[in-house]
């Protein structure tokens, strides 16, 4: 499983390298990174640094497994799931100084992911590198290429598409605790929420609409069934398809409930055991008391849920 996995990584990287290609993503004069304007040129720049960084610490400390998880997700994760499908709504735009930037950053960031992986999977990177003339001359090799140096500070510009990506996982999320299709649309509301939210939504409409699957973000609450989704402490009112069976949610829900109050009551149980205080490492116990907290605030969501059903 694990082999089919990593075998699917360097197919994303793979499509990923057809996609730039596919949309004219310049692979010429990309040594450069231009002056970033766009927001989520901002971010995947600053997720490259942050990157850059854990992979060289781990390197210097022997801990090859967790550099190459670093690389893993970076390219996986933040660059194809998430910077790729971000940047589709403005490669599909008007705006051409829009456009041209995300052609440079998006082709500037993945050599560099070339450059990072190329230690933990050197034929692939190798391949890409020499298939995309990367050295202009298309001769040397990835292995000669410098390792990539910069920095940059996260801002309020890369914290609000954070803020998009954890609005759009946590709506995938709640689809999948539902057990609703991935694929069906909803309605969302979002008269609950105050002004300064309410602005931002709006704000970023099409990117919500276009990856959070959304027909309509209306400012009134409809008078249908509704699941109640909270984010970051925001209230949202989502409506699904007529087929969507909001009793059924409701008893699958609760029997979740129970499920996670008797996880807590055997975390609890443990914790109120002096002998495993006082014998169990410092970092298990903490461990335990995370675990706790987290389970409670699943069963506060589920609450907040099943109340607004």
């Amino acid at each position: 499983d694990r082999v089919k996995g990593y075998r699917n990584f360097l197919n994303k990287l793979w499509n990923a390298n057809n996609f730039l290609i596919t949309n004219e993503c310049e692979f010429k004069n990309i040594d450069k990174l231009p002056t970033l304007k766009v927001n989520i040129n901002k971010w995947i720049y600053a997720e490259l640094i942050e990157t850059k960084t854990k992979i060289e610490k781990n390197l210097e400390d022997y801990r090859f497994d967790e550099a190459a998880k670093n690389a893993y997700q970076f390219a996986w994760h933040s660059y194809c799931d998430w910077y790729l499908e971000l940047s589709k709504t403005i490669l599909f735009s008007d705006n051409e100084e829009s456009r041209n930037e995300v052609k440079k950053v998006s082709s500037f960031v993945f050599k560099q992911i070339l450059i990072l992986l190329h230690p933990f999977i050197p034929f692939v990177t190798e391949e890409i590198w020499l298939k995309n003339k990367f050295d202009k001359s298309g001769k040397d090799f990835l292995m000669l290429a410098n390792w990539p140096t910069g920095s940059f500070n996260k801002d309020i510009d890369t914290n609000q598409v954070e803020k998009i990506i954890n609005i759009i996982s946590e709506l995938r999320s709640f689809k999948n605790e539902l057990n609703v299709s991935p694929g069906s649309f909803v309605d969302i509301s979002i008269n609950n929420i105050d002004d300064k939210q309410k602005k931002f939504i709006n704000n970023n409409q099409i990117i919500l609409k276009k990856l959070g699957r959304i027909n309509d973000i209306l400012d009134v609450e409809l008078d249908k069934p509704a699941a109640t989704l909270v984010i970051s402490g925001d209230l949202f009112k989502v409506y699904f398809d007529k087929d969507v069976d909001l009793n059924l949610i409701k008893k699958n829900l609760m029997g979740k409930q129970n499920r996670i109050q008797a996880e807590m009551d055997k975390i609890s149980q443990r914790l109120e055991n002096k002998s495993f205080i006082d014998r169990a490492p410092k970092e298990i116990v903490e461990q335990e008391k995370k675990n706790y907290n987290n389970l409670k605030n699943d069963i506060d969501k589920i609450l907040v849920t099943i109340k607004g059903i």
